[in-house]
């Protein structure tokens, strides 16, 4: 089912703000949060993002399309790790979400023209990305890797030559496959779900992705053949702001250290990881 274009949602802002986070991270079940009518979103006035923020209280963030655990529809409602992130930061500071889902390679391109505020994208960092917007702490760990049938060891680059590898278009995924396996045949697709659904067809023989899409696989006996292969690289997410937004920056970043002080992180990663936070993410150079 495809997303809605636009979800505009009210936060709750009774109580304190640790309440706020862990009851934020229960939303991401559909819990909290009602919905409030579609929004239409126009880049924002020259200014100070966080000032703009406020006045208009409203926030827009990008987040995933069809992404699941990240974000994804159920019964008409957006639900997922990134979604319960965003509703937690809304709430935090105490305006209205407006949810903007984007396709991998629009990320950048709607933060930079003004058309999102943030990006919750399950959004990796690299060194071009870098020139072009700035990164909070990171809020998630992950890895990507190669997924596919057991190989029984670590195969050589030259195992994967000419065997056909799904992987999102846009992705970081997709510039680590091509410069760590350049003889494979990369099949591009606008998300998980459609290379989840070549890889159940056969037309692909292996998933290029981060290892929870691996888990997001409905088909238990699928998801049981489907193994890790290759490592591609350690990727935590972070949350991507404009250049120049230092206090956003800022603010962000006392939102996500407070989360994880009050547990609401871990247990946002509980509920859509199945796994919690390990107990020094927080402390790692890369965060």
């Amino acid at each position: 089912m495809p997303y809605p274009e636009k979800h505009t949602m009210t936060p709750n802002t009774a109580g304190g703000t640790r309440r706020h986070l862990i009851a934020a991270a229960a939303a991401g079940l559909g819990l909290l949060l009602a919905k409030t009518p579609f929004a239409q979103s126009t880049p924002n006035k020259a200014g100070d993002a966080l000032d703009n923020i406020q006045a208009q209280r409203l926030l827009r963030v990008a987040v995933p399309k069809e992404f699941p655990p990240f974000g994804s529809l159920k019964n008409g409602s957006p639900e997922g790790y990134d979604i319960a992130i965003a509703r937690m930061l809304a709430i935090d500071l105490k305006v209205k979400l407006e949810l903007v889902p984007v396709q991998s390679s629009d990320r950048l391109p709607y933060l930079r023209d003004g058309k999102v505020d943030l990006i919750i994208a399950s959004l990796g960092k690299n060194a071009e990305r870098e020139k072009q917007i700035d990164f909070t702490i990171a809020y998630a760990p992950l890895y990507n890797g190669v997924f596919g049938p057991p190989y029984g060891g670590v195969p050589e680059p030259s195992y994967f030559k000419e065997r056909r590898i799904g992987v999102t278009k846009g992705s970081l995924e997709e510039e680590l496959l091509l410069r760590r396996l350049p003889g494979a045949a990369v099949v591009r697709y606008e998300n998980s779900a459609a290379i989840i659904d070549a890889y159940l067809k056969h037309e692909i023989e292996y998933i290029a992705a981060a290892n929870v899409v691996i888990e997001s696989i409905k088909d238990v006996g699928a998801r049981d053949r489907t193994r890790f292969v290759l490592m591609l690289n350690e990727s935590p997410c972070y949350i991507g702001v404009r250049k120049g937004e230092e206090r956003l920056l800022a603010r962000v970043n006392k939102f996500l250290r407070e989360a994880s002080e009050s547990q609401a992180l871990a247990i946002n990663a509980m509920v859509w990881f199945k796994a919690t936070l390990p107990a020094d993410f927080f402390k790692r150079p890369s965060s």
